[in-house]
């Protein structure tokens, strides 16, 4: 935020719950909404163990990927381990489903998910931005994978830029193709 405050796994997940059937109605979509919302509401559920591992660490090295994981895969594991067996199944099975795209309403939601963070980012303003270079295409590959979002991502790139322009950042060409 422009305060300097982190937005919560909460806050994160409510706003893209919010966005999921916004964008659904008004894009008239396909999809199930209730499943959609489930997703959106579980998806960084493991944040809340394994904690949340930032694009710039995977970027930088500081973990891989698989570490990332393996770790919320495991938190994920002792959460179910912890619920009642058919809640604790239900809810590990809405995660697996986000975590590898297995549906229409998965892939939705992992789109808007990383429109909603590029909105904060638009929100927080340029003197965050420490790595602008991975904050661009951030969402290109998952609204690559739900085109019908594109549009959406139009508009958040064009604020994006307008921010990178304040902030005496270069907007690359690059950036634009989605």
């Amino acid at each position: 935020m422009t305060s300097g405050r982190q937005e919560s796994s909460a806050e994160h997940s409510w706003r893209l719950a919010l966005m999921v059937f916004i964008f659904a109605g008004e894009l008239s979509l396909d999809i199930n909404i209730s499943r959609a919302m489930k997703i959106a509401i579980v998806h960084d559920l493991p944040e809340t163990i394994a904690g949340d591992v930032d694009t710039v660490d995977i970027h930088d090295g500081k973990i891989t990927k698989e570490e990332k994981n393996k770790r919320e895969n495991e938190a994920m594991e002792k959460l179910k381990e912890i619920l009642p067996q058919e809640i604790g199944e239900d809810i590990y099975g809405l995660w697996d489903e986000y975590e590898n795209a297995a549906t229409k309403e998965a892939r939705y939601v992992k789109a808007l998910d990383k429109i909603e963070c590029l909105t904060q980012l638009v929100e927080a303003g340029y003197k965050i931005y420490d790595r602008p270079e991975l904050i661009a295409p951030y969402a290109d590959e998952a609204v690559g994978n739900f085109p019908e979002l594109l549009p959406a991502l139009k508009i958040v790139k064009r604020k994006l830029k307008e921010e990178f322009i304040k902030g005496g950042f270069e907007w690359k060409d690059e950036y634009d193709e989605m």
